[in-house]
């Protein structure tokens, strides 16, 4: 994998190659600790049924590019527990991700970035609405230093790669607010501190790695993100403790996964992760499960770290997924569930707002 840290490279990319996908993440966490939320734009959902299929199908390269299958996931939680969930998959005529400018839209949804006065701004604006009756609209505004993105030169990995890891805004100051409609309406006013990074995976995601543990944790003067891929030709890992002043300490030397628990799924992921690196030696502890499925996990975690610095403490988000699950069929029905597909009648239990609830 190869790893950048460069705001100018977060516009949309070529992906000629079959089974190519591309996502542009951002999460918060508010200050009071209370609303948490996860938001991804997809050009070429490697999640998607639909595009899983088409590349078995035979040799239509049209419905196996990534442009014909965006979608948008929004995920809010309070307290670690989801308010709002929606997966929706679109029509290629209802999104577009620039390649010059830094923008994408999927459905109503859209984002974008600008510079004023030596800040980088990344600007989000929801509008969704899911069968059940559920819809969150709302905006939120990414702030951070021009210079916290001006690692490049310290994190370039410069080998080719069919997996490029983009870590744009690794921490930001966040505003804004939800308004979630349906069968639990609440407004939500966020204040808090967020994370942009952005994947390019020019190959199916089973491809290229086996498993994928990855985390980031904000402190009061510095953030924490890790990443550990398992691959069939072996591992991968590093993480870095980054400083608002723009220090970065790269932490490399081992990790240990422990703890290791199946869900209902059959997923087998692990539960104690230990860091440790240059004068570094942290603890993440995944005890909170906010999203849990056959192939994907999101966790609410904890983390100790210590270091010259002394002893810190700290909550963040952190996930696990295992790619080759995706392509087991089985598991499609409850796939089915989840993703709003275009072009055909919802599901039914999505047209339900009580049990589309059990979904998430």
């Amino acid at each position: 994998m190869k790893i950048i840290s460069d705001y100018t490279r977060d516009t949309a990319s070529k992906k000629k190659n079959r089974g190519s996908y591309e996502w542009w993440y951002f999460d918060g966490i508010s200050k009071d600790r209370e609303y948490s939320f996860v938001i991804i734009f997809y050009e070429g959902n490697p999640f998607s049924r639909r595009y899983i299929q088409a590349l078995s199908s035979g040799n239509n390269y049209k419905y196996q590019n990534a442009k014909e299958y965006p979608a948008l996931s929004i995920s809010i939680y309070s307290k670690g527990k989801p308010v709002y969930y929606g997966f929706c998959e679109y029509e290629a005529e209802n999104a577009f991700f620039d390649s010059e400018k830094i923008k994408g839209k999927a459905g109503n949804s859209e984002f974008s970035c600008s510079i004023r006065n030596e800040k980088l701004i990344y600007e989000i604006r929801l509008d969704q609405k899911l069968p059940s009756g559920d819809s969150v609209k709302g905006t939120l505004k990414f702030t951070s230093d021009i210079g916290d993105n001006l690692l490049n030169s310290k994190w370039l990995d410069n080998h080719t790669s069919s997996h490029i890891w983009n870590l744009v805004q690794p921490q930001s100051d966040v505003e804004g607010e939800f308004i979630i409609g349906g069968y639990l309406p609440r407004t939500i006013r966020f204040t808090g501190q967020g994370y942009h990074d952005h994947n390019l995976g020019l190959e199916p995601m089973d491809n290229s790695f086996l498993e994928w543990y990855w985390g980031r944790f904000h402190f009061e003067d510095s953030t924490f993100v890790y990443y550990i891929m398992k691959k069939k030709s072996g591992d991968q890992f590093q993480a870095w403790h980054l400083g608002k002043n723009g220090s970065c300490v790269t932490i490399d030397n081992t990790f240990d996964l422990e703890y290791k628990s199946l869900n209902l799924f059959g997923l087998y992921s692990s539960r104690k992760i230990v860091i440790v690196g240059n004068g570094t030696n942290c603890l993440v502890q995944q005890d909170q499960l906010m999203d849990n499925g056959p192939f994907y996990q999101r966790f609410s975690s904890s983390i100790v770290m210590k270091s010259a610095g002394g002893v810190k403490q700290t909550r963040g988000i952190t996930e696990y997924i295992h790619p080759g699950r995706i392509n087991n069929r089985i598991f499609w029905p409850l796939v089915n569930m989840r993703i709003v597909y275009p072009g055909k009648k919802s599901h039914w239990v999505q047209q339900s707002p009580r049990l589309y609830r059990w979904t998430w």
